[in-house]
């Protein structure tokens, strides 16, 4: 074959297959933000086809997918797989639709993003029993006193999600054979991973809940149960706490990986609850393990370590990364306004770790940060130091549900 068929030949599979020829082209100050309304199935299409490009380059170069496509292609991994889609699929079917809506949409393989959604459950279900070495890092501050109800959040995730992320804001109406299943309308607005379900970062619904997501490291965990990515998309759901830990508890099944939320509830009288609840799969029960803390004076701190919990966790980056950040927060005076807020999550002090991660040879980085000020109804978001930069994009946070 000649060098311009080879050539020839490279360009048809990578249009065809969306393969990223993108170049590095460092950290963009853009948030793209996507309005629809629809089924399930239609707002998932509708963010396939939006974000195509986006989605196919993080499929692309996404090196985890890699690990996740290699335990798929095992006895092992394959069972579980089938097993988790089986069980999702009885539980949030309407949620596999919507899954299904974005590959349409994307054109790209519906069990690259399914296996997104399990994560480290497919990623270690052949070693499983061994000592893992986790990365990750994600720092969540909230206070409320009476000048000021604020929840600060760095978005920190692998290198190759930066530029590879946006937010939906969705008002889903439920298709009738959806709604017999359990479905209801929601009306939220979330920062999304390329080609991953709303609700495992940041965001907000309009029945008055703000949260945050840390990622935690169980060492065991429960391949076939619920992926932590359903659960928190099925919070965007809820209507107060109630709901909230209903949800999170997973009666009959149960969580099978870790993360902790932050959650800032506002009822309709105006008040305000601060809540952090760890998540945990239950090694003896078909259900979540749950470790509530209600906060009224101090401020909520939390990382990606269990603080409360007694669970056995992974060992390495993951740990020695939150030890220090939560060292670092603690190191600062206690924060009373978004500019003490903002001037933490900015912290780029440690040499190996640090807030605000940055540095280029990171392996986590801080792809964004958000700032929730309840007073103002805003969400503020940034993709450099929040201390030292403007937001890209402020999105007015809607409480329709209390508000009329």
């Amino acid at each position: 074959m000649s060098l311009f068929q080879n050539v020839t030949l490279f360009l048809v599979l990578t249009v065809l297959l969306g393969v990223s020829c993108e170049k590095n082209i460092g950290r963009r100050k853009a948030v793209p933000v996507l309005y629809v309304q629809g089924t399930h199935y239609e707002v998932g299409y509708d963010v396939g086809r939006t974000f195509s490009s986006i989605i196919k380059s993080f499929l692309s170069t996404y090196a985890n997918l890699r690990d996740f496509e290699k335990q798929y292609k095992t006895d092992a991994g394959r069972n579980a797989y089938d097993k988790t889609l089986a069980n999702m699929k009885k539980r949030y079917p309407y949620y596999v639709k919507e899954i299904q809506g974005v590959a349409d949409g994307a054109n790209v393989p519906f069990h690259q993003l399914f296996l997104l959604q399990m994560d480290d459950i497919i990623d270690t279900i052949n070693d499983n029993k061994i000592p893992r070495n986790d990365t990750g890092g994600c720092s969540s501050i909230a206070i409320k006193n009476p000048h000021a109800t604020l929840l600060g959040h760095t978005e920190d995730a692998f290198g190759e999600t930066l530029n590879h992320f946006y937010i939906l804001s969705a008002h889903i109406t439920p298709a009738p054979e959806d709604r017999e299943h359990g479905a209801v309308e929601e009306r939220f607005a979330s920062l999304c991973y390329a080609g991953q379900l709303p609700g495992y970062t940041m965001g907000y619904n309009t029945n008055g809940l703000v949260f945050s997501i840390n990622t935690l490291s169980p060492m065991f965990l429960k391949p076939g149960n619920t992926p932590r990515t359903f659960i928190t998309r099925a919070m965007l759901t809820a209507k107060n706490f109630a709901e909230a830990e209903s949800i999170l508890r997973d009666e009959g099944l149960g969580i099978g990986n870790g993360f902790s939320v932050n959650m800032i509830w506002t009822n309709s009288w105006g008040d305000r609850q601060i809540y952090n609840v760890e998540v945990a799969p239950d090694l003896k029960s078909d259900r979540s393990q749950l470790n509530i803390l209600k906060y009224d004076k101090d401020p909520l701190v939390h990382c990606n370590k269990y603080q409360r919990t007694n669970v056995t966790e992974v060992i390495g980056l993951i740990i020695d990364s939150s030890v220090h950040r939560l060292e670092t927060i603690h190191s600062y005076p206690t924060p009373r306004n978004r500019k003490d807020i903002a001037e933490i999550l900015s912290d780029t002090n440690g040499t190996d770790f640090q807030l605000f991660q940055e540095k280029p040879d990171s392996v986590i980085k801080t792809i964004a940060a958000g700032i929730f000020d309840l007073d103002k109804r805003t969400w503020s978001i940034y993709i450099n130091q929040p201390k030292s930069s403007e937001p890209v994009a402020v999105l007015p946070i809607t409480f329709t549900t209390l508000d009329y």
